[in-house]
């Protein structure tokens, strides 16, 4: 993997002029940030030493999807988007392969306050609400209860058969397992006032597309409520040996500035940016778990060793060892985050948009 190593044991980027199509912009200026093969994209989703097989079948069938045995992050010079290169999102098969038959869906996150104080201020009575990729429908469980609409006007898609059963099952709420950019997908509204995609956008390509069919669901005076990894905490991740933000899962890393450029280019308006508060307690526990699991991708660690050959208490208690003790013999990571940190905010980014 092109990702330097310093003597400090930190990382720093390649930083290589090369030239690829932006997806915003279709600039053709980027730096390479980092680069990974197959191998180790499917390392940082599945171990061989938990399933061999299933270790194979992904990395063979990321080399497939991506059509090449590497990937490369590279950054646009022109509007600071950073994507994977091929930009080429993670599809039904792969989610499968490294997703267990359930997910641990958030209750609770910061996005989700926001937007619904966003969704409460327009005075809107009983908006119609579409979220993309729902999980299992915690946000729309909080605008349910603190009833801002009904469940008869919100409408979810999400492809997790958990999720979508969640959905139906407990909230009452017309759920799609559907690719929204599919011309052929009907839903129950043909406008909504508000559509909402909370950590979803950096899962997907054809990102233009995905916006010319928003915008054509969205009422006259609609708004869009995305919400996105923090892009300044994922490289402060990256270059302090924690995990790498990997594609084909995550194949876009946004930025005001990229999302400035986004609605620009498709006639709309970003209305507010805003980044999630920074917590010293949420960022030193990132960055010593992310550690952790970044050694744990290594085969010959401690930490691989810990991760999926001891089971129960034993691993339970000896993980939160190694990354106590880490976090002890890491005072130039733990000086960062007291007093430099603070600038960069929290885990997430919240954009609302609307149309010209």
């Amino acid at each position: 993997m092109r990702l330097l190593s310093s003597k400090n044991s930190l990382r720093k980027y390649t930083l290589k002029k090369v030239n690829s199509n932006c997806p915003i912009c279709n600039s053709r200026e980027a730096t390479q940030m980092w680069a990974a093969s197959c191998e180790q994209q499917a390392s940082h989703f599945l171990s061989p030493l938990k399933d061999s097989d299933k270790y194979q079948e992904l990395k063979n069938y990321i080399k497939f999807l991506q059509g090449t045995p590497y990937i490369s992050i590279n950054k646009c010079s022109i509007c600071q988007f950073t994507y994977s290169y091929p930009y080429i999102a993670g599809d039904k098969k792969f989610y499968d392969l490294i997703f267990a038959t359930s997910n641990n869906y958030p209750k609770e996150r910061w996005e989700f306050s926001e937007s619904i104080s966003i969704i409460y201020n327009e005075r809107i009575k009983n908006p119609k609400i579409l979220e993309i990729g729902a999980g299992d429908g915690a946000f729309l469980k909080q605008i349910l209860n603190k009833k801002i609409t009904t469940q008869s006007n919100i409408t979810a898609i999400e492809y997790s058969i958990l999720g979508k059963s969640k959905i139906e099952e407990e909230l009452g709420i017309k759920c799609f397992p559907i690719d929204i950019r599919a011309a052929e997908n009907k839903l129950p509204f043909k406008k909504y006032d508000f559509i909402c995609l909370f950590q979803v956008l950096e899962h997907l390509d054809d990102i233009h597309n995905l916006m010319n069919k928003l915008k054509l669901l969205l009422t006259k005076n609609g708004k869009i409520l995305i919400a996105v990894p923090n892009e300044k905490i994922i490289e402060f991740n990256e270059l302090n040996g924690a995990l790498l933000d990997m594609p084909p899962n995550h194949v876009g890393r946004w930025s005001k500035k990229s999302f400035k450029k986004f609605c620009e280019i498709n006639n709309m308006i970003l209305v507010k940016h805003s980044v999630e508060p920074f917590s010293i307690k949420n960022a030193i526990f990132m960055i010593f778990s992310y550690r952790f699991l970044k050694r744990s991708q290594k085969n010959n660690t401690l930490e691989a060793f810990i991760r999926y050959k001891l089971n129960g208490k034993l691993s339970w208690f000896l993980t939160r060892l190694v990354v106590i003790l880490d976090c002890i013999s890491s005072p130039e990571i733990i000086y960062k985050i007291l007093f430099e940190n603070k600038k960069l905010g929290g885990e997430s980014q919240l954009v609302y948009i609307s149309k010209k």
